[in-house]
């Protein structure tokens, strides 16, 4: 029975890549429902978590429209999940990852990322956002991960976020998305 769980979730896995790479829209900018890409993008992530005692909560606002770019959109999720797995739970801790998606305003999307794990120190924090800054290289990090998800979200989405962390107390990431993305 387990390894037909397995199969079956190996499945849905591939459909999903498959979907994602036949569509070229998924690099383009074009119209969708941010919080059925959100769900569809931690689906993809969750075998991650199977080894693991972490839990993912994904609360959607429904029918929330973008005219954005999808696959960058998804690249930055993807990036903030892997980050908080590699970095918030060292030794396999248990904890949870929670990702929110809600209308900010009447013209934009905001995305909570959150977990509940070690946190940051004051010094890691600032550094987060900087190119091959990582406090586990040792772990074959090569501190790219959040880089890209800050030029992904200022360049390409045009959008702009924070970080709130402290050791202990877990880290939030808040991104705020225009709903729609002006060309550039």
């Amino acid at each position: 029975m387990q390894l037909v769980g397995n199969l079956d979730r190996a499945a849905d896995l591939v459909r999903t890549f498959k979907e994602v790479a036949v569509d070229r829209s998924y690099h383009e900018r074009s119209s969708f429902d941010v919080g059925e890409l959100t769900a569809q993008v931690m689906k993809g992530l969750r075998p991650c978590l199977q080894q693991r005692m972490v839990e993912l909560e994904v609360t959607c606002q429904p029918d929330l429209l973008m005219n954005s770019f999808p696959g960058p959109y998804g690249q930055v999720l993807t990036n903030l999940f892997l980050n908080a797995v590699t970095h918030a739970f060292p030794d396999g801790n248990a904890g949870t990852i929670g990702v929110k998606v809600r209308e900010f305003g009447k013209e934009h999307v905001e995305v909570r990322f959150s977990d509940d794990g070690c946190g940051m120190t004051d010094d890691v924090r600032r550094n987060a956002f900087d190119p091959f800054f990582t406090t586990r290289r040792d772990k074959g990090c090569t501190g790219l991960g959040l880089h890209i998800v800050h030029n992904i979200v200022t360049n390409r989405l045009n959008g702009r976020l924070s970080l709130d962390s402290e050791p202990d107390r877990g880290t939030e990431i808040q991104i705020i998305l225009p709903i729609s993305t002006t060309p550039g």
